[in-house]
């Protein structure tokens, strides 16, 4: 085998990412990159397919604030069915990740104001903080299934949406409700925690 391709890069992921955008000897149809904040990339809430259209739509969108791509578009560039794209866009728009507006032959997309304390961000993040407390205690995979089941619990879902309905009123005292509601997930994450992994539990 060729040496070149056991060589591993020295540079930094992000300073080699640059590189690898502006290499235009074969191609020069998608020079760039997309910023995207760790919160969404690693957001839990937010399925595999919905991540790839939110960033998706998010590179389109680039220097400007909307972006109109065809569902057949999205479609080829994430490789699913346009019928899924719709769905996953429908479940980003409820979930208010994403705004919607059909006065093009296409939709227009835009992305809300105060994503940085976008409630599905809140609590991916607030579950990421609790995990990397305990993950040393615990066997990894059985770690995963845990969380995998309570993103998917029905009191998630609840401490979410009462999130979100103060997310979308933005009065000045909900601050302290949010911080009060991110307290009680983190306990309920901790009593969950110990009724799994019970001799785990300092």
């Amino acid at each position: 085998m060729n040496e070149f391709w056991l060589t591993y890069n020295r540079q930094a992921a992000n300073e080699y990412m640059d590189k690898v955008a502006q290499e235009s000897n074969f191609t020069s149809h998608h020079k760039g990159f997309t910023k995207v904040p760790h919160k969404i990339h690693r957001c839990y809430g937010l399925s595999q397919y919905e991540k790839l259209i939110l960033i998706d739509l998010i590179s389109y969108m680039s220097d400007k604030n909307k972006c109109y791509p065809t569902i057949e578009t999205i479609a080829r560039n994430i490789g699913c069915s346009s019928k899924s794209v719709e769905r996953h866009i429908r479940e980003l728009a409820k979930k208010k990740m994403i705004l919607i507006s059909q006065n093009r032959k296409n939709n227009e997309y835009y992305l809300p104001n105060n994503l940085h304390c976008h409630p599905y961000l809140l609590m991916s993040e607030k579950t990421h903080e609790f995990i990397n407390g305990v993950r040393k205690q615990v066997n990894e995979r059985e770690l995963t299934k845990w969380v995998q089941e309570m993103v998917k619990s029905r009191e998630y879902k609840e401490f979410t949406e009462k999130l979100q309905k103060l997310h979308e009123r933005r009065f000045i005292t909900d601050k302290f409700a949010e911080v009060e509601y991110l307290e009680s997930y983190a306990q309920f994450l901790k009593d969950e925690f110990s009724k799994r992994f019970p001799s785990d539990v300092n």
